[in-house]
């Protein structure tokens, strides 16, 4: 049976006739809708676990001084944080006992996160909507100073390759 008139027409003339056409119609569509459903299924579970997987991301980087008395000396160093906890929105830290690992070599000098004046409080890498703000890494006893892109302290910094080890070079001197 085709159906070319109004909808309505038909209920009225073949009420029967037409209760089996659409249920014989929902009956093929049946496997059509299972499958589009099971495939969104699938699919937002495999992007929830991709996104809650365990993941270590390392940095390393270099700082150029142009300003101040270490004008023209350069530093570098480098960190390692899972980043299983962060959702990327608004001002986020992760500390050493979030897993932050760091290294630095400052006038000659390998550091780790435990050598931080205030450790295990600090360090701390602090993101901004997901991206890197800054690495808050003081060595000196006197007041603490966000040195990380301060006017002067050039930082650079670039992810390592999945590849690339993610074990920090911060052997002590």
């Amino acid at each position: 049976m085709s159906i070319d008139k109004p909808l309505h027409v038909y209920a009225q003339i073949y009420p029967k006739a037409l209760n089996f056409t659409i249920n014989t119609t929902m009956l093929k569509l049946l496997p059509t809708f299972a499958i589009a459903i099971a495939t969104a299924a699938l699919s937002t579970g495999v992007i929830a676990t991709s996104l809650a997987q365990n993941s270590t991301i390392s940095y390393d980087f270099t700082i150029n001084v142009t300003k101040g008395s270490l004008a023209g000396k350069s530093f570098n160093g480098s960190f390692s944080y899972d980043n299983s906890t962060l959702k990327g929105i608004g001002v986020e830290e992760l500390g050493v006992t979030q897993g932050l690992k760091a290294c630095f070599n400052y006038l000659g000098r390998n550091y780790s996160e435990s050598d931080d004046r205030d450790y295990p409080t600090f360090p701390k890498l602090v993101f901004e909507n997901g991206k890197i703000k800054q690495l808050d890494f003081w060595l000196q006893p006197e007041k603490r100073v966000v040195w990380w892109n301060l006017p002067g302290w050039e930082v650079k910094y670039t992810q390592r390759q999945a590849s690339a080890p993610t074990v920090l070079n911060c052997q002590k001197r």
